[in-house]
């Protein structure tokens, strides 16, 4: 919690930017990520005894060597245990997921104990996610063991405690691997459900469509955050839900694609958010080629992409260059 120097105490009173920092986003003068990078920023600075620990246990350094330790770890012990995976018996590929889950669990909950640094909680969201990853491969040990006849049971055992943890370690906060874990889990577990359903492909992507839009609508709203991260993951959502609908008709489909990245254009542009204007930019011009190849011919579908493509970039350009222009005025 960012605290603020009264000059009457002397003292630095707790919690008074984070009462007024609502009110600001409300007001639009600054927006969640702002927010979160003056956060970062101030505690990171902020002149505290745990601050000043923290920051001396982990340097920039230090993270960076957790994370290539951390990878280069995972990485030989999957080259070891891969070549013997075979013939380990079900207890032992078991017990090396929750041996996994154990570690990143316990390290990130250490981790962010110290309530210091922002490098401290991101280690710990790192260690979190190699923690999910652990249950991930006991529960799809687990879920291969039994056999199932119907591989929808497989997505579902694996998908559903992802979600799960993923949920439960995000809350909400801004721990965008968090959000990634949980979008995946729920990935997951949709497709194993509507594949035990027998749920025709073009109401799935209805389905996901529909969640991926109301989870744009919350983030921009400020209901889900971090805003950018929980973005691009219903921008990506809303373009898988919409390239489904080819099941039920091809040009449905890829109009239906090439409206919603549209919409995503529109919003990053409205947000100011880099990424995800690229990600619409990148969707529109794939989705509007596709449907341009079910009408025209090859050579005239792609004329048309190219003169979208340059109008999307001079579109880009010059509101950018007007925002730019209007807030140095």
């Amino acid at each position: 919690m960012i605290s603020v120097f009264d000059k009457q105490t002397g003292r630095h009173r707790p919690g008074w930017f984070d009462e007024h920092a609502e009110a600001w986003i409300e007001h639009g003068l600054m927006t969640n990520e702002q927010l979160a990078a003056i956060r970062d920023f101030e505690h990171e600075h902020e002149p505290t005894d745990d601050e000043s620990t923290d920051a001396s246990r982990f340097s920039l350094a230090s993270e960076l060597a957790v994370y290539l330790g951390s990878v280069i770890a995972l990485m030989s012990g999957a080259m070891i245990v891969g070549q013997s995976w075979e013939s380990l018996t079900l207890p032992a590929r078991t017990g090396i997921g929750l041996a996994v889950a154990a570690l990143g669990f316990v390290a990130g909950a250490r981790l962010v104990r110290l309530d210091g640094a922002a490098r401290t909680r991101r280690l710990a969201s790192f260690m979190w996610l190699i923690g999910t990853g652990g249950v991930a491969l006991a529960t799809a040990t687990l879920a291969d063991s039994a056999d199932f006849a119907e591989p929808g049971w497989n997505l579902v055992i694996i998908g559903l405690p992802v979600l799960a943890i993923g949920a439960a370690m995000w809350r909400n906060l801004e721990r965008p691997l968090q959000v990634l874990t949980t979008a995946i889990g729920a990935g997951l577990a949709l497709g194993g459900t509507g594949a035990l359903l027998a749920t025709p492909v073009w109401l799935g992507g209805i389905i996901v469509w529909s969640i991926a839009l109301t989870t744009g609508v919350l983030a921009i709203t400020q209901r889900l955050r971090p805003e950018l991260y929980v973005l691009g993951v219903a921008a990506i959502g809303a373009m898988i839900g919409a390239m489904m609908l080819v099941d039920a008709n091809e040009t449905l489909g890829m109009a239906a694609a090439t409206a919603t990245a549209a919409g995503v254009v529109a919003v990053g542009l409205a947000r100011r958010q880099t990424p995800i204007l690229v990600i619409g930019v990148l969707a529109f011009l794939q989705s509007l080629q596709g449907l341009l190849m079910t009408t025209l011919n090859g050579a005239v579908a792609a004329l048309v992409v190219a003169v979208a493509g340059i109008a999307v970039v001079v579109v880009v350009i010059a509101r950018s260059t007007r925002g730019g222009a209007s807030r140095a005025t």
